[in-house]
This record gives C-alpha cells, structure tokens and sequence, in this order.
C-alpha cells in the first residue's frame, strides 16, 4: 500500500510539474510566423498619421456609432509603429474574406534548444453583424477552443483597465465587415474610455514616484531663480539636478534616481503632460499657476533644441528608443509641408534625448557613471555636441529632392552622421 501512495504521489507532481511544461513545449515554434517589419518610410509615417487623427477616440462621440475603415497596409503600418519599441515582437495583419487576421511571434530570450524559441500567436476576427466574433486563437499548436476566446479577452483587459471595463468594451464593437481589402468596424465608444485607457496607461508605465521626482523639480525651479532672465546653457541646470541624484544614490538606486531626474526635467522643460506617467501628482498648484518662461534656457545656442532633446527623453523612457525616435521623424515629416520645414537639427536633438534616456539607466555602474560626470560638467558638450550646422528648414519639395525617403542611402548617411556625433561623446562611450 505505501509503494501505491508512492507512487500516485509521484505521478501528482509530475503531473504539476508535466502539464505547464508540456503547454510550454506546445506553444514553442522552431521558426517565426512573421519576421520583423523593415524600416518605416515617408509614406508609412503619412498613413499613420492620417489614420490616427481620423480616428481619434477622443473626437469620438459616445452617444453614437462611428465606422471605422482602414486597409491592410494602414493596419500593418499602425501596427509596425506600436511594436517598433518592443523588438521581440514582430506583428501582421492581414484583410481577407474570411476575416481579419492577426498573426505576432513572441521571440522570448530563452537558449536554443530542440523545441524552439518562438511563440507564435494567430487570431481570426471573422466577419460578423452582431459584435466581435474571434473565430480562431492559436498559440504554437495550442488550439484555443472558441468558447473560452471571449472569457480570456475579458480577463485581460479588466487586468489591463480595471475590474469591470471588459465588457462595455467588447460590446461596444457593434460589427466587423470586410469589402475587398478594407476592415470596417462599427463602434461606440463606452462612457469615460478615453479616461479609464489614461489611467491605464499610467498604472502600466508609471516611470516613477511623485515623492522621487518633486525633488528634482525643486532643484530646477531654485536653479531658475539663480540663473535669471539671462541666456543660459541647460548644463547649469542639469548639473545641480544629477549631483542631488549622486547624493541620493549613497543610499539609494542611482537608475532609479536618474530616472526621477529625467522625468522631472521632461516635465520642466519638455511638456507638463509627462506627469501623467508619474504614480501620482507631482507639481503643486502653484508650481502649475507660476510656471516660468524658459526660453533663455539654451542647448548648441537654441531653445528649441533644449524642447526636442527633453520631450524626446522623455518619450524614450514612456515608450522606448524606437517609438520615440518615430515620433520625433513623424514630426519633422509633417513640419516638411509647414514653413518650419524638415529638420535634421532638429532630429539630432531628438536622437540625442532617445540615446540619453536609454544611456543613463542601463545600468547601475553607467547611472553611476552619468552622475559623476554631470555632477561636475560646466559645458553642454558634456553630454550634448554640435547639431546646428546640419540641413534644416527643408520644405517637402526640396526634401524629396535631396533625400528621397526616410529610406534612401542619403537620408541614412546624415543620420550616421548624427550617430558618430552622439557615441563620438566620452559619456556615451
């Protein structure tokens, strides 16, 4: 009777350990269903663009319908935007009669190994006129049976926005049409979704404390008040703000508190709104009610500079270095049509912000390491070197002229250029 117990005890833990193991081996894939997207173009970044503002969910009424429509390759460039941050993931979408279909690979960094090392994810959205219908879900060989498709949806978007946010937003996809290669979805927008997604998105990317970060924002009002009315480098106030966070680190996380460092300077000079990524207010009212000019505040002589290199940091550490350096080419492409014109001063700046942002936290020894440096800095140079001799001011004529595309060998050649500048700095190195 023992050797029994023994025995079905050992068959309950190889059961425990056997079933998560075997649905692993299931779900992995020797080779990947969808290879990254390449390099998005002039083109893409219009379409994106476009498409984004047409279908805004904050124009959207909530009292009636709105009809979505878009074609496979606007789909694929929304989606190619969204994931270029994420470099694990690579996404496809594709309009068929028989529906939407979404495939992604999940390459997760796990040893090679006789099974595989890539998961890949189908979804079908079939056509229907009474909601979202998902007809298929597959991962690997793992066949998820229909039935169990809209309770795993359920669960995961009242994980992501909050218990009880589900539901309305799955009913309020009215219907999904196909006609020929477009997908057209019938939508009305739940009360407050514009809000629960913010609030969403903050709880997900919140980048740090308010308790963290008011102390910076401190340092760089008292540092204003010294520095007056007159031009001044932003080294003068970068090195006070990363000797408080040399100071703090003696006893604390020097990435974390160069991150708090840079999301307060993001807020001060780049765009209040990053405070949304923050766990909770940060200014108080009469930080917001007083908020001074900055406009003497200056990087390579140019306050404009000082606005695209803090918004672009702050945008790498929301959403990573690929979706912000989109951002910022997305932003000089619609500047092509205005009279401001395209700008590779301006990319630098941006690129700049990106490579410091990632830079300053990746890990402890080079956090470490910016402090030291920054800490003592008296010249911009330290950090920032010289974009202002770069083409700039090019209207959307004149661009295609000289460069083409975001894709041609020239616009790349002005874009290693601005690389070497930026690792040709000791900090970066």
């Amino acid at each position: 009777m023992g050797c029994f117990f023994k025995s079905l005890f050992l068959l309950f833990v190889l059961a425990i350990i056997g079933l998560p193991v075997g649905g692993m081996v299931m779900a992995l894939d020797p080779q990947p269903l969808v290879q990254r997207a390449g390099d998005i173009n002039t083109a893409d970044l219009k379409r994106a663009q476009a498409l984004a503002e047409s279908y805004d969910p904050r124009n959207m009424p909530t009292d009636r319908m709105t009809t979505l429509r878009a074609s496979s390759e606007e789909l694929n460039t929304v989606l190619k935007g969204a994931l270029g941050g994420v470099k694990q993931v690579a996404g496809q979408v594709q309009v068929t009669r028989f529906g939407v279909i979404i495939a992604l690979t999940v390459s997760p960094p796990i040893p090679d190994n006789p099974v595989g090392r890539h998961v890949n994810i189908t979804a079908v959205v079939a056509p229907s006129i009474f909601g979202l219908h998902i007809s298929r879900f597959r991962i690997g060989k793992l066949e998820i049976p229909p039935a169990a498709i809209r309770p795993a949806l359920q669960f995961t978007l009242d994980h992501l926005v909050g218990t009880g946010k589900a539901e309305p937003i799955l009913n309020s996809i009215k219907s999904v049409q196909v006609a020929g290669n477009y997908a057209e979805v019938r939508f009305q927008p739940p009360a407050n979704l514009v809000a629960d997604l913010k609030i969403a998105a903050k709880r997900q990317i919140a980048m740090s404390t308010p308790e963290a970060v008011r102390p910076y924002i401190e340092i760089l009002g008292r540092t204003a008040d010294r520095a007056g009315g007159g031009r001044v480098s932003m080294i003068e106030f970068m090195r006070p703000v990363f000797a408080f966070a040399k100071q703090r680190s003696a006893t604390g996380d020097p990435v974390a508190e160069n991150k708090a460092a840079m999301v307060a300077i993001a807020i001060y000079f780049g765009d209040g709104r990053f405070e949304r990524f923050v766990s909770g207010p940060v200014l108080t009212p009469e930080q917001k009610a007083g908020k001074r000019s900055l406009g003497h505040v200056r990087l390579n002589g140019r306050h404009d500079f000082v606005q695209h290199f803090t918004i672009s940091m702050g945008l790498a550490l929301a959403g990573g270095d690929v979706a912000a350096n989109l951002i910022g080419e997305l932003k000089e492409v619609k500047d092509s049509g205005k009279k401001s014109g395209f700008s590779f001063t301006d990319i630098g700046a941006d690129r700049i912000g990106v490579r410091f942002a990632g830079a300053a936290i990746a890990s402890r020894n080079s956090a470490m390491r910016f402090q030291e440096v920054l800490s003592e800095a008296f010249n911009e140079t330290a950090f920032f070197p010289q974009f202002a001799d770069l083409p700039e001011g090019m209207s959307q004529d004149e661009f295609r002229s000289r460069y083409g595309d975001i894709n041609s060998a020239a616009y790349k050649r002005v874009i290693a250029e601005i690389d070497r500048r930026i690792e040709s700095v000791a900090l970066y190195r």
